[in-house]
């Protein structure tokens, strides 16, 4: 056996995490500082895209906000019908602005937008503060493939699809 092959049976690797450190780790609540932090985000963004600053990355920021927020309905965090009509009028408005931008160059927001958006920020905070690092995790992947399926032709008739970030592919789209 070579000096090399020795020390590593010597010297068993360790695994710097287990399955029970993962298990608790996954169950804890997002962190007050990771939740108002984000929130800070998406005020930001918000508040910037009204006023007509960084408005290509602000409404990419903002389409996930809609779709990671449709995740975490369909989740059970900060679900039901209201919820439903927050989600589906911030996209709407973010799929209205984005096809004005591309025929007028214009990203010009309507009163109703504006509002809607603000909707959307304050409910995608209350999902936030009540999920888990899993459940963020989990949504965050399952967002990614929803709108890789969405993009890809496999969204129900009528389904307005916004493609952030989270793709490589971002843009509106109506099913």
């Amino acid at each position: 056996m070579s000096r090399r092959a020795r020390a590593r049976a010597d010297h068993p690797r360790r695994v710097a995490t287990n399955a029970i450190d993962i298990a608790i780790n996954g169950a804890r609540k997002l962190s007050r500082a990771d939740v108002d932090g984000h929130h800070a985000l998406m005020m930001r963004a918000k508040r910037e895209f009204c006023q007509g600053i960084n408005c290509e990355l602000h409404w990419l920021s903002l389409a996930d906000a809609a779709n990671v927020a449709e995740t975490f309905a369909s989740m059970g965090l900060g679900a039901g019908q209201d919820a439903e009509d927050v989600i589906r009028c911030a996209q709407e408005a973010l799929a209205a602005v984005h096809q004005r931008h591309q025929l007028r160059g214009s990203w010009t927001l309507y009163s109703d937008e504006i509002d809607s958006l603000g909707w959307l920020v304050h409910l995608h905070h209350v999902q936030m503060a009540a999920c888990s690092y899993s459940e963020f995790s989990r949504a965050m992947d399952q967002t990614a493939m929803r709108v890789a399926q969405a993009r890809a032709g496999n969204a129900p008739a009528g389904a307005i699809v916004i493609v952030g970030q989270l793709t490589n592919e971002p843009g509106a789209a109506r099913a």
